[in-house]
């Protein structure tokens, strides 16, 4: 098997944050030219706040996809000018929760589609974190903060308390590594830099 060779593209709609594009490429066992939609994102970043005394800062807000209220861990895209994920989670929780961030510790990154995305999303968590402040929302942007105990997360998980499945992963990741099993790391490299207290 083998990559398939890019033979033209076309943007189709562009927005603030995201674009879609008719990708052409040369199928290499028939010869043939298949098209595919691709989106293009830039990467994501999820965090895992967890307060000293073992709660996890969450977010609710309202999803145009499922048309509801959804309770999810902070995050977001890659601002334009930002390289290092790291900063972006920062920022994130910081804008989301008014709250910071001492040390974060990267749990790996993964592909959220690969059949029409080639994005990543990059997990961390962020021990000891503490409110700094009040929330610093874009315009388009509505949530509350809850704080629950980190015992009851799988619960919620099963319950479908919590449903978006990168938040659920990232919450994974996060309890696995706070338990001492090596879950925590995905296969995909992880920049270890980015671990460091700033």
């Amino acid at each position: 098997m083998s990559r398939w060779t890019l033979q033209r593209s076309r943007t189709i709609y562009q927005s603030p944050i995201a674009t879609l594009v008719e990708e052409t490429r040369k199928d290499p066992r028939r010869a043939a030219e298949v098209p595919f939609f691709v989106l293009k994102f830039p990467d994501w970043v999820n965090v895992v706040p967890v307060t000293d005394d073992g709660r996890v800062v969450l977010v609710r807000q309202y999803r145009a996809g499922m048309d509801a209220m959804t309770l999810e861990i902070p995050g977001g895209t890659l601002d334009e000018g930002e390289t290092e994920p790291a900063d972006a989670a920062r920022r994130e929780l910081l804008e989301e929760t008014g709250y910071a961030a001492g040390e974060l510790v990267p749990l790996g990154r993964v592909v959220p589609n690969p059949a029409i995305q080639g994005n990543f999303c990059h997990f961390y968590l962020a021990p000891g974190v503490r409110s700094v402040g009040p929330q610093h929302l874009d315009p388009n942007e509505e949530m509350s903060v809850e704080v629950v105990p980190l015992t009851d997360i799988r619960r919620m998980i099963a319950d479908g308390e919590i449903v978006h499945a990168l938040g659920i992963l990232g919450l994974l990741y996060a309890l696995d590594r706070l338990e001492g099993t090596n879950g925590g790391r995905t296969s995909g490299r992880t920049d270890e830099r980015t671990s460091g207290r700033r």
